[in-house]
């Protein structure tokens, strides 16, 4: 793929600002969108014309500024003349971006979630068929979010984390090796997993932030989050829960004929390169230095737990109910989340029930998450 392929990145938060600034530093032809709901995000941005990034540790990549192609509320301007679409928007709002940008998706088109979370591929897979496109666009997703980091300004991001060989699935399976062929240049260390739903279950959101959140409910609203989520909220009994979350996670793969990489052995994948070490998951987390600048949510109405749970833990203890694995730590983390915000969250939960899936037999799902063939 040359450079000259333009890439549009749909989302301005955190995530979308430092997609956009890296891979402009880097080279690529880069058009930025939002929704005209939140047009305010990009009013800085259109004033200098990019993105400044800045560089905390030793993430891997350079700082600068990322000087942007198109800068737009117009998802057509965005996306018609792109080779490669990247959505970077929480799991709530995949639906949102699906329904706006499907009716301008050509079959040339490569579209990533990053991350995909727990069935964002068939989220935009669904927006398609409804809007009665006839285009086959690649559709894939990534396990976790590419970047760590957050904005500093308007028009400025921070990131202190760059996943190394992050792992990237398409939609039907068989095509990720063609989606890992056109994605390389941009990432040039991401792997291949077998489907999506496999990235669904290593999504290392899903096992971190809930428990942490939840065990730290009082400092969250004492403090108004000033502390670091990681370094200081995660301690020996917060971490004691975390693990055993890991092992029903890990239980549910082997159960599903997943072979999942253990947590610890993801998280060093990722940030070994920036100097993360440790026995076990929970010492990496409070030590990783690329958590130097993650403070912890200011409330708790925040996606790590609006976002994570239902679009994250709610999958994983539905996953387990489908495939005979009990998840009593994940449940009570459930549980108590919607007793912390007076909601069930549960209702909100996206499972196979949601695309039509649910009570098939686990060689049907594989085959049909392999080859993407209609549901009889």
């Amino acid at each position: 793929m040359s450079r000259e392929v333009v890439i549009a990145i749909l989302g301005a938060g955190n995530g979308g600002f430092a997609h956009a600034a890296d891979l402009a530093i880097k080279g690529f032809s880069v058009n930025l969108y939002e929704v005209p709901e939140f047009s305010e995000s990009l009013a800085a941005v259109k004033k200098r014309g990019g993105i400044e990034l800045r560089v905390s540790g030793n993430p891997g990549i350079n700082p600068g500024f990322g000087r942007l192609r198109i800068i737009t509320t117009d998802v057509a301007e965005a996306v018609v003349d792109a080779g490669i679409v990247i959505v970077v928007v929480p799991a709530f709002a995949q639906r949102r971006f699906a329904e706006v940008c499907a009716p301008f998706l050509r079959d040339e088109h490569l579209v990533m979630l990053s991350p995909g979370n727990f069935g964002g591929c068939l989220e935009m897979w669904r927006a398609l068929q409804e809007s009665h496109s006839r285009a086959q666009p690649l559709l894939c997703e990534t396990e976790c979010m590419t970047y760590s980091g957050f904005k500093c300004g308007p028009a400025e991001v921070e990131v202190s984390g760059y996943k190394e060989g992050h792992t990237l699935a398409a939609f039907p399976g068989r095509r990720t090796g063609e989606a890992l062929e056109r994605l390389r240049p941009l990432f040039p260390s991401m792997k291949g997993a077998r489907n999506i739903l496999e990235t669904g279950l290593r999504n290392s959101n899903t096992v971190c932030h809930p428990p942490i959140m939840v065990l730290n409910a009082g400092r969250v609203e004492d403090t108004d989050g000033k502390f670091l989520f990681y370094w200081q909220g995660c301690t020996q009994g917060v971490g004691q829960v975390i693990e055993q979350i890991e092992v029903e996670r890990l239980q549910i793969g082997e159960a599903l004929g997943l072979n999942l990489t253990p947590m610890r052995e993801v998280h060093l994948q990722w940030y070994a390169h920036s100097g993360a070490s440790g026995d076990t998951l929970p010492e990496v987390l409070r030590t990783n230095p690329v958590y130097e600048i993650d403070w912890a949510p200011p409330r708790l109405q925040h996606r790590f737990l609006t976002e994570d749970i239902p679009y994250g833990m709610v999958p994983m203890e539905r996953m387990g109910q489908y495939a005979g694995v009990p998840t009593p730590m994940t449940s009570a983390i459930i549980e108590l989340s919607c007793g912390l915000l007076s909601e069930d969250l549960r209702r909100k939960g996206r499972d196979l029930g949601a695309f039509g899936l649910a009570g098939m037999p686990i060689e049907e799902l594989e085959r049909f998450l392999d080859e993407g063939q209609s549901i009889a």
